[in-house]
């Protein structure tokens, strides 16, 4: 008999290792089964031993009713024709008893393949209907990319316009700042000139006071010297003193007209010169708030294009999302299609185990 080695313990296992122990089986009252005889022999495969121990069934008949004629009561070998009887009902209660084992085995094998079948189907159903969603979303996913493209582009055009814009409103208020400093250079210079002209006036006027005063002590003087000439030609000179007299009276009101008169031509200039600075700051001040209004207005653009930057940013980070949602769903679908096996067909094997 050929030896034959057990894969899984990689020990050899005689079929007279089998036999014999299929022997010591029967002998005891016990059906020889695959299990049984491992466990007699202590190693072996029920593929290995699943073949020894068929052949041994099918010797059992030959040993048991082969051979010459029994004697009354006993076979051949001398073994009681009763017990021969037992041991051959034996066999076939064994015989039957694998045969169905065997149908319940194929029984099972072939649902258990036709279940696998089932399984397979329904995944090969589930692997189509993935890949319809995966197309389905690819194609969702290229038209969101495509819209989110398109509106980066628009975003991108508004920021060039709105750029435009902006240079455009600041080169405006750049402008208006410019002329607004202008004017404000004009009035200082208007100022400066009032200021000098008032001085000039004032300096003026305390000339002619000076020489106003000036005409006065002299005339005084006069006076002084004509009283003492009077004095001294009093008697003599009685009526032309009353005359010098009148004329100083006349003169020193003509002085007192001239100092009035030149003390509101100053009030007057100095009205006019604080009537014209009013109104300088009165412009200057409409000046300042139009500057101002400059200067929010072109705070406030500057706030607009900081928030379109901020917005086309953000575009830009949900367009790089999406084309990284979309090499997912491709390198799935890739990973998907590669997994994917024809389904196998069910095969029956003569040396299945049982």
């Amino acid at each position: 008999m050929s030896e034959i080695r057990d894969i899984r313990s990689g020990r050899g296992v005689q079929e007279a290792d089998v036999w014999g122990a299929a022997d010591v089986l029967l002998s005891k009252g016990l059906r020889p089964t695959i299990e049984r005889v491992r466990q007699q022999i202590g190693r072996g495969s029920p593929n290995t031993v699943s073949p020894m121990l068929e052949r041994w069934f099918g010797s059992l008949s030959q040993r048991i009713v082969g051979g010459a004629a029994p004697p009354a009561g006993n076979d051949a070998d001398g073994v009681p024709v009763s017990v021969r009887n037992a041991m051959r009902l034996l066999w076939e209660t064994a015989r039957r008893e694998a045969e169905q084992s065997q149908e319940a085995a194929l029984t099972a094998a072939r649902d258990a393949l036709r279940i696998k079948g089932n399984a397979l189907e329904g995944k090969e159903v589930e692997l189509a209907q993935r890949e319809t969603a995966f197309t389905e979303t690819r194609a969702s996913l290229d038209q969101a990319l495509a819209s989110s493209q398109q509106a980066r582009e628009a975003l991108e055009h508004q920021v060039t316009a709105l750029a435009s814009e902006g240079l455009r409103q600041r080169e405006a208020a750049a402008r208006e700042v410019a002329r607004l400093n202008a004017l404000l250079v004009e009035a200082q210079a208007a100022t400066e000139r009032l200021r000098q002209e008032h001085a000039a006036a004032l300096v003026v006027r305390d000339q002619d006071l000076r020489d106003a005063i000036e005409r006065h002590t002299a005339q005084e003087r006069r006076m002084l010297e004509d009283v003492d000439r009077a004095r001294q030609e009093a008697k003599q000179l009685g009526s032309s003193l009353a005359r010098e007299r009148q004329q100083r009276i006349q003169s020193e009101e003509a002085a007192s007209q001239t100092l009035e008169a030149g003390r509101r031509m100053l009030g007057e200039t100095q009205q006019a010169t604080q009537q014209m600075e009013r109104e300088l700051r009165d412009q200057l001040g409409v000046q300042s708030t139009r500057l101002v209004q400059a200067q929010s207005q072109a705070e406030a653009l500057q706030q607009r294009l900081d928030d379109v930057h901020q917005t086309l940013l953000e575009e830009k980070a949900a367009h790089q999302l999406s084309h990284g949602l979309l090499a997912e769903v491709l390198a799935a679908t890739k990973k998907a299609s590669k997994t994917k096996r024809p389904r196998a067909k069910p095969k029956t094997q003569s040396g299945t185990d049982f």
